[in-house]
């Protein structure tokens, strides 16, 4: 019966051999165009496949000290390289082919496997190393697809912030700086407090949101010098849902949302809009908080003078302690200096 006629294919197929092993395949491969890079060791092995990505491995048994075994067990322990598809070459005895099974090699032959069926498993194993680098291509442009769409949806997202703030801006000159100064004293709490990068940049995006339902607050509320009358709290503290739905509308991140919702609410509960209390806040929102109250108490207003950054850390953090997280309360602690220095910045003073 004649031998399936093959494609002699570009695929490089490295070769682990002593010299006996090396000719036997040499012989039986080569005049039916397979190329071989025969390689004498492990350390050459691994060089090779690190710079020249074989599309398949061949690895005598047969080595000194079971070299070859061990390149296949740091071959399918590593990921960088356990899809690279081997063909175990035994030494023959059932131990050793078990082991290269167990291992991890995606087929065992042996002296004693005619030449026909060493040929046709090895283009099995070609094939299968097709498939895998096309699946590794798919896999690539995919993700590249999702980083060039998370990119755009940024873009939307920023874009979308921007106008809210200019909006907010505009219902309130005082919120320019103030968002500005509660966007990084929050991204530097949650830098404390060890949140992971995306999360810091999501709060640090999002943090000036937190007033934005102001603009749902009649212009007169906003602007009275004095103090508010029960019926006027009211209707300003609604600028917190206001500032959700308006949130909500825009298809913002749920971080924005909750934000723009909760920043009012205390840790024992005497906030708004809900009576919250601790970890039914969401963190965000406990962040957005503290960096809010400090802002707010260091910053003058139409009705108060600015109290020195010290004397904001003491209210803060021990007068109204009891209303915001501990936790956080202890990362304002930590990067004071920083505040101290942040509120300098974006206000001129020393």
């Amino acid at each position: 019966m004649n031998e399936i006629p093959h494609i002699v294919s570009t695929f490089h197929i490295l070769t682990l051999a002593e010299e006996a092993t090396a000719r036997y395949l040499s012989s039986i491969l080569s005049p039916f165009g397979y190329h071989l890079h025969i390689t004498k060791d492990f350390q050459e092995s691994i060089q090779q496949i690190m710079t020249e990505q074989p599309s398949v491995l061949i690895i005598s048994g047969q080595m000194q000290d079971d070299e070859g075994l061990a390149l296949l067990q740091y071959l399918k322990t590593h990921r960088d390289y356990d899809e690279l598809p081997v063909m175990f070459f035994s030494d023959g005895s059932e131990e050793q082919e078990l082991r290269a099974f167990q291992i991890g090699a995606e087929d065992v032959c042996s002296l004693t496997t005619s030449e026909v069926a060493v040929r046709a498993r090895l283009r099995v194993l070609l094939r299968i190393a097709g498939y895998r680098r096309r699946i590794s291509n798919e896999k690539r442009r995919l993700e590249i697809t999702v980083e060039q769409r998370t990119k755009e949806l940024l873009e939307i997202t920023v874009a979308t912030v921007a106008a809210l703030e200019k909006a907010s801006e505009l219902s309130d000159e005082e919120t320019g700086e103030h968002m500005m100064r509660v966007a990084a004293y929050s991204a530097c709490l949650a830098e404390e407090m060890g949140l992971d990068r995306a999360m810091v940049e999501k709060i640090r995006l999002y943090a000036p949101l937190h007033d934005v339902g102001k603009v749902g607050v009649r212009h007169e509320v906003l602007k009275k010098a004095g103090v508010l009358t029960n019926e006027e709290f009211d209707e300003m503290k609604q600028h917190t849902v206001f500032g959700y739905d308006l949130l909500t509308a825009a298809k913002a991140d749920d971080v924005a949302r909750n934000i723009a919702l909760y920043h009012h609410e205390r840790y024992d509960g005497s906030g708004y809009p809900y009576n919250l209390k601790k970890d039914e806040i969401p963190l965000e929102a406990r962040i957005v908080a503290v960096a809010d109250v400090f802002d707010a108490l260091t910053t003058k207003r139409r009705y108060k003078e600015a109290l020195p950054p010290k004397d904001a850390l003491q209210i803060t953090c021990v007068e109204l302690g009891e209303r915001f997280d501990p936790t956080v309360r202890q990362a304002l602690i930590n990067r004071f200096d920083q505040f101290v220095a942040i509120m300098q910045q974006t206000t001129g003073e020393e």
